[in-house]
């Protein structure tokens, strides 16, 4: 019998926000355990393309002033990812960058399009880290996966294992049972594999077959680091690379990491309803260890959309909380730039017409905020889209750019969304090649849509 997720509420009293169920922190529910080989299929987003019905206090949905409607985007600490991308290009190494969010990066949107401009420019070719499993393994294009019902899954929102393993990146840590196994394909038109590393932990060792198109060996896995990591290369490439545990222990998995040469990689980390506090519970020494084996550079903060809620005006609880966060993530991740994207516009019904609620430009200042005090980047992608009322535009204009309930983009709008990011990152860049100094004090405007 399937499990389901319960720990939001576990989450709520570690952390003693007694608002985060009114602002939309509700974690998706998820089986915590799979059943059978999951079959590579179209999942269902019927749930995404619903209008919102977020509950509203009518006397609060003003009209926007037009003179709350600018927020400035920095750059500040970026220059340490930009000295490691210069580096790339001499050297030829590679980099990583680590991007978190939630339901709006879900099935590599807005990470895939951003990878393949990445790419372009710095080099570099594979999708890069891939959890064990996935809640909609039919819904990532990038990448075709299946897995049998042998993992036990735990996320940072319902950690308590026997094994006291804690969550990775991802916010999922994998412990086997014998038999356990996954099974990852690449798709046409995305080129095949040419090494994959295995990232594990935990203390017992592990026995497992590894099979690829052609070949099959058995590996002894030994744990040494929180984060250990063992990479497989073959003479020429796979398309299909397939784990099978053999131990009868339990092991501990964190995902399968997928390179090819020196370049950009940027990896997907998406948990659906994240309001981006669960994060603190990724301890240190993991967090550092993915970010070592990985080569990670910038670390990417992009959440919100489960935090604002129409109608709800004081969010002083998330944004001591969210300094927290961010105070653990530079304390796991010394010389890594972060950089703050804020959330997207959205729109909600208004007298009768989707608009953008008043509040939202305060709630991006809240998240400007946020990064001035920690001495992060930060990027408005709100106003980058074009500023209140963008996401009426996007939803109703051609080509239509985001879902019927005003919150999340589509394909399309989220390659825009990454091209945007994109050139956000690239105009830093460009600056630090031509004066280092000047890209601490920078700042970066778009004009509207």
């Amino acid at each position: 019998m399937e499990q389901r997720n319960t720990e939001p509420l576990k989450i709520l009293i570690a952390t003693g926000i007694s608002l985060f169920f009114l602002a939309g922190g509700i974690m998706h529910v998820f089986p915590e355990k799979h059943h059978g080989i999951v079959p590579v299929k179209s999942a269902s987003l019927a749930n995404k393309n619903q209008p919102s019905r977020a509950i509203v206090k009518p006397d609060s949905m003003r009209l926007l002033p037009i003179d709350q409607d600018t927020i400035s985007s920095t750059y500040t600490g970026l220059e340490m990812f930009y000295q490691s991308v210069q580096k790339l290009q001499a050297d030829q190494t590679l980099v990583h960058i680590a991007y978190f969010g939630d339901s709006m990066i879900e099935g590599d949107l807005v990470t895939q399009p951003l990878r393949r401009l990445m790419q372009r420019r710095f080099g570099g070719n594979g999708v890069g880290f891939i959890p064990v499993t996935s809640p909609l393994p039919g819904f990532r294009t990038t990448i075709k996966q299946s897995f049998n019902d042998s993992w036990n899954v735990f996320s940072f929102v319902h950690p308590r294992n026997a094994e006291g393993a804690f969550p990775g990146m991802s916010g999922y840590v994998y412990i086997s049972e014998e038999g356990a196994e996954t099974r990852f394909e690449s798709p046409a038109g995305f080129g095949p594999f040419h090494k994959a590393e295995i990232l594990f932990g935990g203390k017992n060792n592990i026995s497992l077959q590894v099979i690829t198109d052609t070949t099959s060996d058995l590996l002894s896995l030994t744990p040494v680091n929180p984060v250990s990591s063992y990479t497989v290369t073959r003479d020429s490439a796979f398309s299909v690379f397939k784990i099978n545990v053999r131990s009868t222990e339990p092991g501990v998995f964190y995902g399968v990491n997928f390179e090819n040469g020196p370049g950009l990689y940027v990896d997907n980390y998406a948990f659906r309803g994240n309001s981006g506090l669960p994060l603190n519970a990724i301890p240190v020494d993991i967090f550092s260890g993915f970010n070592t084996t990985l080569h990670n550079k910038l670390l990417i903060i992009h959440y919100g959309l489960n935090v604002f809620t129409p109608g709800v005006d004081d969010y002083h609880w998330y944004e001591m909380a969210m300094e927290n966060v961010i105070r653990h993530v530079k304390q796991s991740s010394p010389g890594i730039s972060i950089l703050m994207i804020s959330m997207p516009d959205r729109s909600t019904l208004i007298a009768g017409e989707y608009q953008t609620p008043a509040a939202l430009p305060e709630f991006i200042r809240l998240q400007q905020r946020i990064a001035a005090k920690e001495h992060i980047a930060f990027f408005n992608l709100y106003e980058a889209m074009g500023g209140a009322n963008s996401m009426k535009k996007w939803v109703e204009g051609k080509p239509k750019l985001a879902g019927e309930d005003y919150t999340h983009p589509n394909g399309a709008g989220a390659a825009k969304i990454a091209s945007l990011v994109f050139e956000f990152l690239m105009n830093g860049y460009d600056r630090f090649i031509q004066k280092p100094d000047s890209v601490t004090s920078a700042k970066f405007s778009v004009p509207a849509l």
